[in-house]
């Protein structure tokens, strides 16, 4: 029998093609990778005021092998915020090629006070390439200070004019008047001129008045929404001015930082 030789270079080439793998079949090629998008989305400011705005901008990027077409980004806002008047929740963007970009801003308005997620959302035309995010504002409540004191006789009654030698009484009213959210840890304190002298003070709601001289400061207090606290400090006449009018003060100050919230004075007539 003839026997058949063969040539070196044909046996190499054909143990090439065999290795060759054939178009497509390779299992590390994932069709879905071809189409992939990431959705960011920043909020500013990060803590906005019941009844004033914030933003929130959703970053749309193609991250995959091919051009994205018609990608339908959506804002989703939460219950305690309101896109403002003729804001676009959901917008087409027609096409992004590979790390391309497209940044949608919807405007929002704080209703109550609270935490408020919104969420961004993005599909393709093909459904495949889709991400979304959440991001969160805190909305909060605004605290509104009504302050008002007068001075009147021991028993309240409204009275003008007092002598030297005689007590009367400045009442201090503070109100959280129509605010959506309880005001910080407050604090009053009383300057008095030199022609009037603390004797002693009482407030509302086991809230305590202390002081000497010139200067008197309640104990520390919250007020919820539409709460009211009232407080009372008699002074004794012992000296009456060339003009006869004196003016008291009366700072709403944040406690402990001492920032001032409200100011009150009121004007006395003193006589001999």
């Amino acid at each position: 029998m003839a026997r058949r030789s063969w040539n070196p270079l044909v046996l190499g080439l054909a143990a090439v093609l065999i290795a060759l793998p054939t178009s497509g079949a390779n299992a590390d090629d994932d069709p879905c990778l071809c189409r992939d998008i990431v959705v960011t989305c920043t909020v500013t400011p990060r803590t906005a005021i019941v009844g004033n705005p914030f933003e929130v901008c959703a970053r749309v990027e193609s991250v995959g092998a091919v051009t994205l077409e018609n990608i339908r980004l959506t804002i989703q806002g939460c219950p305690r915020a309101t896109a403002v008047k003729g804001a676009q929740l959901s917008v087409l963007i027609p096409r992004l090629a590979k790390g391309e970009a497209s940044t949608h801003c919807v405007k929002f308005i704080c209703d109550a006070p609270g935490e408020c997620r919104i969420t961004a959302h993005a599909v393709d035309a093909t459904k495949i390439a889709a991400a979304g995010c959440v991001c969160s504002a805190v909305c909060r409540g605004l605290p509104a200070l009504q302050v008002e004191m007068i001075d009147t006789a021991l028993d309240r009654s409204a009275k003008g004019i007092f002598k030297l030698g005689e007590e009367f009484m400045y009442r201090l009213s503070v109100e959280n008047d129509v605010g959506s959210a309880l005001t910080p840890d407050l604090r009053i304190n009383w300057t008095l001129p030199p022609e009037l002298e603390f004797v002693r003070g009482t407030a509302d709601g086991g809230h305590t008045v202390a002081g000497s001289g010139q200067a008197a400061s309640s104990s520390r207090f919250v007020l919820r929404p539409n709460q009211k606290v009232i407080f009372e400090i008699i002074c004794r006449v012992k000296a009456v001015p060339p003009r006869s009018l004196v003016q008291a003060r009366a700072d709403v100050v944040t406690d402990p930082a001492g920032i001032e919230l409200a100011l009150e004075t009121e004007s006395t007539t003193l006589r001999r």
